[in-house]
């Protein structure tokens, strides 16, 4: 599948940028229009979904009145401060609620590879800095090959395990195949700031409270959201979670496209407090909504 090529610069001073979200102002903002399913523009600019990775949360809202995260030292910040650092920022400061207030410089020049926008209206894409290799005009529909992708911080950040892989039907299969392979290696690796030396998504992870969530699982970001709405509406017991993930919309396949599944209570395990995933991640395909 074809992406669209846009060059343009990346700024963060008065956003909050994490692992798999950053902000980016093309070179022509009128070139937004060229990416399929509605990009949400602002002077210009738009926000990134980094395509097929998810960063543990540094600010999740949700159904709650207050911001949730992840374990800040066991992975979100590590994921938000290399994406900054691979980009070219330094120096970058931020305030208590995770706005960035300077950085230098305050915008670093690059370019995305854009595959359409989520629901939220963000750009889903891959994240490149410089100039692309192979070069074209922004604008251009691309065909996007794995040495490209090799180019990216998509695949700086999961091959370093900062990461988790979260493949969505967007994704072209080739690509999924690669980084699929990437993830699994990190994994293996399970390098000592990686997500993987902690992670206890497959192993199971005993939940108590929001708090174990917050400051010590770490998990996968998307299961992490769920459990954090359902833990701010319903309370400790899970007894009712696999009810709760059955009434939301998640759709996804393994190998064929043509056999999906609703739901994630049919690959979640839930005994008792504690939740675990049986599949590997990396073999789930999540319908784009």
């Amino acid at each position: 599948m074809p992406m669209i090529l846009i060059k343009g610069s990346y700024l963060i001073k008065g956003f909050e940028p994490d692992g798999d979200t950053i902000r980016f102002l093309p070179d022509d903002p009128t070139l937004w229009s060229k990416v399929p399913g509605g990009v949400k523009v602002r002077d210009g600019g738009a926000s990134l979904r980094l395509d097929g990775i998810d960063a543990l949360e540094t600010h999740y809202q949700g159904v709650g009145p207050e911001f949730a995260h992840q374990p800040l030292d066991l992975g979100a910040h590590a994921a938000r401060n290399v994406l900054l650092a691979w980009l070219g920022f330094t120096d970058v400061q931020r305030g208590g609620d995770e706005k960035v207030t300077s950085a230098t410089p305050e915008t670093v020049s690059g370019y995305i590879l854009a595959s359409g926008a989520d629901k939220f209206g963000r750009c889903v894409a891959f994240v490149g800095r410089g100039t692309p290799d192979p070069d074209a005009a922004s604008g251009t529909s691309v065909m996007v090959t794995v040495p490209m992708v090799h180019q990216t911080a998509n695949h700086e950040l999961l091959s370093r395990g900062l990461v988790y892989p979260t493949f969505f039907s967007n994704l072209p299969e080739e690509l999924r195949v690669d980084m699929a392979a990437t993830a699994r290696q990190a994994r293996a690796t399970k390098a000592p700031d990686s997500v993987w030396a902690n992670d206890v998504t497959h192993t199971g992870a005993v939940i108590e409270d929001l708090g174990s969530l917050t400051d010590q699982l770490v998990i996968l970001p998307k299961l992490f959201r769920s459990l954090a709405d359902y833990l701010r509406l319903f309370g400790p017991s899970l007894d009712a979670f696999p009810a709760f993930l059955a009434g939301k919309d998640d759709e996804y396949f393994f190998s064929d496209p043509r056999f999906t599944t609703k739901g994630l209570q049919h690959v979640v395990d839930v005994i008792g407090n504690t939740v675990k995933l049986r599949p590997a991640i990396e073999d789930i395909v999540f319908l784009e909504k």
